[in-house]
Order: C-alpha cells, then structure tokens, then sequence
C-alpha cells in the first residue's frame, strides 16, 4: 500500500505544516517521495486545542533537514505595513529565539487614528472600546474610502463585547455581518444568564451589578447608573456607614437595602433575584424553573411585564417588532434547550445548564432566514480570522483574564499532560502540569500574533482600565512600546450628523458661538432639518395662553376621563390629544366581552355555550397572533364568558337595559357616557353595572368613590338616559371582574353617592379640563403611563421642560 501511495503522488505539498499533529506526521514520513514542500509558520499556530503540536515542529523538521531538506526562509511580509508586521514579529520573538535573519526594530512612532498604521486605546468601559472602534472605522470609510467589507474586530472569544460592539456600530449606521450568536452571545438572553448565575451563587460585583442595571429589566443607563450611586452615598449616615458606593450598589440588589426615592430600577433586580434565589431553593429545582421564575416576574421600566412587552412590540411589525420576535424565538429556544438538558441529566443542578450555555460556541438553531450583506464589517474569534487579511482590524479585549486565557481547558481528562507526556517521555505530574501550562501561554501569544497580522494597512489596539477590569500583560507590553501621550483614552464625537449638530448647538454659548451658527445655518440650507432652530425642542414660543375650552362653552367630560383628570392632568390631557398607544389585544377584547354580554341579553335564548362558539369563530379578529400565546388568550375570554354568564344567570334583579347612552348637563360639564348594564331592585330603583375585563380589582375603598360609578349614579338621578327609565331612584353600583384571576366572582360595590358632592366634583373636574394650565400628580398610575417621556416631574420628561 506504501507503495502504491508513493507512485500515485509523486509530488506532497502541505500548506499550514505546523498545525499537524503527531499521527499526521508520521503518516507523510511513511507516503512522501523525494518531492515534498512543507509550507509552515510556527508563530501563526492556532489548533493545539484539537491535536496540532507546534512544540515539537521543530524536532519533525530536523528529520527532514538530516536527510537533504533545503531551508528556505521567507522574510518579506507582502500584507502587512512595516509597523504592524514589527509589531507581530515582537509578540512572537517573546516565545521563540530571535531569528538573525529578522529586523525586530519596533519604531512605532505617533499612532494617531486611520492617518498611522498602529492606533492604541485605553478605555474605560466596554461600551466606550466599542464606541471608539465604531469610530476609527467610521472615520476610515468617509475619509480613506475603504469599504466595510475590508474592516474587522477580532475578539479572543465571543460574547457581551461582541453585542456592545454591534450596538455601537448600529448607533453609526455601521453594517455588521450576521448575528449568529450562540445563546450565551444573545443581547437579549445574556442578562437573564447573568442574573441566573448570581441566584446560583456567583457573587456580585460592579460590572454584574452594571449590566443588570441597564439591562431591559432594569430601565437603567449610563445618566441614571451615575445618578443612583450618587443618591446611595448621600443616604448613608457617613458617621456610621463607611461603605463605598460600589459595596453600596451591591448590597441595594443583593439585599434590598435602598434607602434612596429614585429605587424603582434597583428594586426591579432586587425583586427579580428574589424569585430566582427562591426558585433555585426549592428541592429538586430545574433550570427550567430558575428561567421561568426570572422570565415570568421581568418587568420593563413601565412596570409591564416584559414578556408582555415583547409580544406586543412584535405584534406592531417593523424594525422594532422584528428584533422582538427575534428575542421572542431565542426566549423559546433557551427554555428548550434548558428542557433537553434537565432530560439528559435529570438530577442536575441550574447551575450545570448554566455552565453547558456558557460552553457552547455554537447556534443551537437557526430559528430565521438571516439576510447577508456584502459590505458589511466582521466581528470574528481568532480561529475565525485564521488565514484572512483585511485593510483595517480592531484586535479588542486584551483584558486581564480573557486574554491570555491560561485556565486548564480539560481538566478532567488531563488532555494537555497526555500531550507532553506522548512528546517528552514519562515525567512526573507536577512537571507535566508546569509543561502544559507553559505550552498552553505560548498558544495564547500565538493567537495574538495570528490576530495581529491579519491587518494590511491599519492596526487598532484596544482594553478597558476600570476598578474590576484591567488590561493584560500582553496591552501593557504593546503600551511600553509606543509613545505613552498617542495612546487614546477618550472617545471623540461619532461621526454621524446628530452628533455634529449637538456639538455645534452646544457652543451656541461659547467664544466659537459665530462659527457654529454659521455652520447649523449652511447645514440647515442644505435640508438637514435638525440644524434648523425651527425644529429644536423648547425653541419655539408658546403658541397660545388662551383656555383650551372657551369660557363660555361647555366642557365634554366623559366618566372615565373624569375619574383619569383626578389622578393626573398632564396624563389626561396629552392622553385626549393623542399620546396613547393604538388598540391592544386586551382593549379589543374588552370590547368583544361586552358585546356578547349585550347580546346575550337582547337575545335570551343564547346559552353560555353559543356565545363561546361565536367567541370562538371570532377569535382571528380579535387576536391575529397564532401559536400557544393566541391559545392561551382565548382560554382567558372564554373563562371571562363563563364568569359573565354565571354572573346573568345568578342576579335576582331585572335588566332593564345594556349599553345605554346618557348625557347630563352639571354646571360648564357636559358629561356623555354609556352604561354596560343597568339592573332594577324589587321596588323599582335602578343598579348600575359595570363590567371589568381586566385582572387587578381596585380596592374596596377606592370603589366607594370611584367618580366613574358615581357619574352612572348621577345619569340616572337626573335621568339623563336616551331611552327614558321609569324612575330617578339610584341604588348605588357595581364593579364585576370578569377576567380576575380569584376562583370565585371578584366585585367592588359603590353605595348610594351624595349627589351635591358629586355634582360639585364634576364642576370643578369641568373648570380644570377647560382650562390654559394642567397639573401633573405623582400616582399610581405612573409606573405604566405612556406620556412619561413628556411629564415634567418624571425623570424621563424633565428634560423636555429644563
């Protein structure tokens, strides 16, 4: 068979020799002829991890050059700018002897951005190396006219970095290539992984506590993260309590120690812990548990339920609604695999899962068509970027820990000393152990060197310097060897031209005021409306003082305004002039409950079980998601149907009308509504029904002054009703909860109301809603209100009126 190999291949040319391993070795000794080429860098080896042996490439080559090998050094880099390939050529010199054949001259010089082949950058957070990668590259494709497809970030391993990178490109309208994360990668997965490692028992520390701040639970950013640990060190009684705000910080989500007013982020992930702590307590808890007790009390900062949140933003379609869908199905697929995993190894811990998300590297399952652009920037592993070049490379991460990663990668099997104990004989364990961990920081340095040189004509160098992240030994080596005053610690001003039009108005009030008027006018002139001060919040004058209601007219009031008008005027008023949300699922629905409990009335011979067919064959109009969310919802209407019908078949008073109009006159008040239900007592006074489709019931005492009740109360004592009654006599009124999640009918009763008090709250609501000036109140209703962003009190709106 030898020999017949040797006759067939005449000629052996193996490219990439020194990722061969021993058995491959020994093969092409026992098949190669006299013409045999061995092309090989041992610098630029990457496949220890699967058998390669760039050790003892050295030792199979002598064999070779015994036996008449001819040498050839090849020392001219055809990719690389001299200053990058020097620089590849010094991190390799450091586990090898220098070559005399080599210049190893550093003379890097200045590095300044695209205009130098070296740049170097010391941030100080992820978010910043991401931001100034983005605008290097940026920079490069306006001003040297190199394309996206010629620019790539090449990472030790992928994961947060990675997602902080694509934000940042995205914020600059950079294309990156498609997003093929493994579930551990996903933006939208990674903090539930996080706060399920903390339940577990990993500790907390600034950059958890961070991440899990700004995260969609948490409703924090960059301005409110700063605000918060302010806020902390002020509360604390410095006499007693020595704690910096870091430990602060912690112990707010660790323990639920906020003394602050400004909490609701910290108590998001505090309560959220909480149920994942208890979750991972019970016996003989999952990792589908831990997930489910995390998923289910996630909560935006809207205080919605996030799931609910994503399902709805799906719904509405469009850029936003497609990235929710997309979290929706990676959501799906984590509860999967959690669900296999517990399959597999039933008596396993959460934790163990955790570690097995953590280790895969791989996409799990392609759920969407992924769309490929061709210009687009790579974020890529080392062993990714193996064997390609690009114009422009951003080498980021070179953090303490993560690179060099030397931590043992098979520990359990000892893969690394079975390696030298096949290459060196047979060694004691604790040489082996210190063998295999030299080997395994020499590989390390390889992948830098391979990362480094992939770069043609600019070389970005970055790491973060923060108090729980440091840069490597191999950032502070390539630090010593540049001009210290060149190396980068800020970010400037992305490049886009919201930023520049920012900047320009900013020194508005400045010694460069004329230059930078001049400017927003030339930009203003060329249809950039965001340059034009017309267009500029707070810039414009009030356009009127006037009432909104002239004096002389009436106020139209309606029942539920009225009761919304005394909780918050601002919210009122911007709610009637359109900043609500369109239609939901649960408002159409409501609609429907109500128009079947309409017809079931009008039409006694509908049983229960006609209106839950109609409801049924219906169903696609009032809810158009499909699958076990659609399934789920029609399970809650029907249940709803079935409360309504035990709640008609069960009352002893007549009906004596459903959906019946009023409008009453009370002082500038016009006040028009429609009751759902209005029953008659025994002696001929009247009881209004009105039913709830929602889940949370009001409390008892907020029912007996519900001013939406008592405007009810009121139609029917000055008989107000389109189709007249046979009598002005108010028995008082009922709230039912249809869709309450208790086992028996959850009701809120209202008594018969002092009608001249009403009377009086209702002309002064009417003076108020007419008026040139609203009141914005601090309630309950805050943490869901859809106006925030314009509210004058909140956070989120305040700086719309400063």
């Amino acid at each position: 068979l030898r020999a017949q190999l040797q006759a067939r291949f005449k000629t052996i040319a193996i490219d990439e020799f020194q990722e061969s391993d021993p058995a491959q070795r020994e093969l092409l000794r026992l098949i190669a002829g006299q013409d045999l080429i061995l092309a090989f860098d041992g610098d630029s080896a990457v496949g220890r991890f699967r058998g390669a042996d760039p050790d003892g490439l050295n030792a199979e080559l002598d064999t070779y050059l015994n036996h008449g090998a001819i040498r050839i050094d090849l020392k001219k880099s055809y990719r690389s700018h001299q200053q990058i390939f020097d620089l590849g050529l010094r991190v390799a010199s450091q586990f090898r002897a220098p070559s005399k054949t080599r210049d190893r001259s550093c003379g890097f010089g200045q590095a300044q951005l695209i205009d130098q082949p070296l740049t170097v950058s010391k941030l100080s957070s992820q978010s910043q190396e991401a931001q100034y990668i983005a605008y290097l590259f940026k920079r490069a494709h306006l001003m040297k006219g190199i394309p996206y497809s010629q620019m790539a970030v090449i990472l030790r391993s992928s994961g947060t970095q990675s997602a902080a990178l694509r934000r940042a490109f995205a914020q600059v309208s950079i294309p990156v290539a498609g997003d093929l994360d493994a579930l551990a990668n996903n933006p939208a997965i990674a903090p539930f992984l996080l706060l399920a490692r903390v339940a577990t028992g990993t500790p907390l520390n600034l950059d958890i506590c961070e991440r899990l701040l700004i995260s969609e639970f948490g409703g924090a950013d960059s301005i409110s993260l700063r605000r918060i640990r302010q806020s902390l060190l002020l509360a604390r009684d410095e006499d007693t309590d020595k704690r910096p705000g870091t430990t602060l910080l912690i112990d707010a989500i660790d323990k639920g120690d906020i003394p602050i007013e400004d909490k609701a982020a910290l108590t998001r992930i505090y309560e959220i812990l909480a149920a994942a702590r208890s979750a991972v307590g019970k016996k003989n808890a999952r990792a589908e548990d831990l997930l489910w007790a995390i998923w289910d009390n996630a909560r935006t900062s809207d205080n919605e339920k996030l799931s609910t949140a994503w399902q709805n933003t799906a719904l509405r379609g469009g850029n936003r609604g497609a990235i929710a869908d997309r979290d929706l199905d990676a959501m799906i697929q984590l509860f999967d695999s959690a669900a296999r995993f517990s399959e597999r190894f039933p008596y396993s811990k959460p934790s163990a899962f955790l570690d097995e998300v953590e280790r895969e590297q791989i996409v799990g399952d392609i759920i969407t068509a992924q769309g490929v652009r061709p210009d687009v920037v790579e974020i890529l592993t080392v062993h990714s970027a193996k064997g390609r070049q690009w114009e422009y490379v951003a080498v980021a991460g070179l953090q303490e820990g993560t690179w060099p990663n030397l931590r043992q990668r098979s520990s359990l099997l000892g893969s690394e000393r079975l390696v030298e104990r096949e290459r060196l004989g047979d060694l004691p364990r604790l040489e082996l152990d210190v063998i295999a961990a030299n080997a395994l920081a020499d590989d390390e340095r390889r992948l830098l060197h391979v990362a480094l040189t992939r770069a043609k004509s600019g070389l970005i160098i970055s790491a973060v310097a923060r108090e729980d992240d440091e840069p490597s030994a191999y950032f502070e080596e390539i630090a010593e060897s540049v001009d210290q005053s060149s190396i980068v610690s800020e970010v400037p001003r992305p490049l886009t031209s919201a930023a520049l039009i920012a900047t320009l108005r900013s020194q508005l009030h400045s010694d460069r005021a004329l230059t930078a008027a001049s400017l927003l006018k030339t930009l203003g002139n060329n249809s950039m409306n965001a340059a034009d001060p017309a267009q500029w919040i707070g810039s414009a004058p009030i356009s009127s003082n006037d009432s909104v209601v002239p004096m002389d007219e009436s106020v139209n009031v309606s029942p539920s305004g009225a009761e919304n008008f005394t909780q918050c005027g601002v919210k009122w008023f911007l709610e009637k002039s359109g900043g609500t949300n369109g239609d939901s699922t649960a408002q159409i629905l409501g609609s429907a409950i109500h128009e079947f409990a309409r017809l079931r009335v009008e039409d006694p011979a509908l049983t229960s079980a006609d209106l839950i067919a109609k409801l049924e064959s219906s169903w696609a109009l009032i809810d158009q998601s499909q699958g076990w969310v659609s399934t789920t919802s029609l399970k809650r209407a029907i249940k709803m149907l079935e409360r309504f019908s035990e709640y008609h078949e069960k009352t002893t008073r007549t009906v004596a009308g459903v959906e019946l109009n009023f409008t009453i006159d009370v002082g500038r008040a016009r006040v028009r509504g429609s009751v759902d239900r209005l029953e008659v007592e025994s002696d001929g006074s009247f009881f209004v029904i009105d039913f709830k489709t929602g889940a949370q019931a009001i409390s008892h005492e907020d029912a007996a002054t519900n001013l939406q009740l008592a405007c009810y109360q009121l139609a029917v004592s000055l008989d107000g009703f389109e189709k007249k009654l046979s009598g002005t006599v108010s028995r008082g009124a009922e709230l039912v909860y249809l869709g309450s999640k208790n086992k028996s009918l959850t009701t809120r009763t209202q008594h018969v109301i002092n009608e001249v008090e009403i009377r009086n709250t209702i002309e002064e609501i009417a003076q108020g809603m007419g008026a040139a000036q609203f009141r914005a109140t601090v309630n309950s209703q805050c943490k869901k209100c859809v106006v925030k962003s314009s509210c004058p009190i909140q956070v989120e709106g305040r700086t719309v009126i400063e």
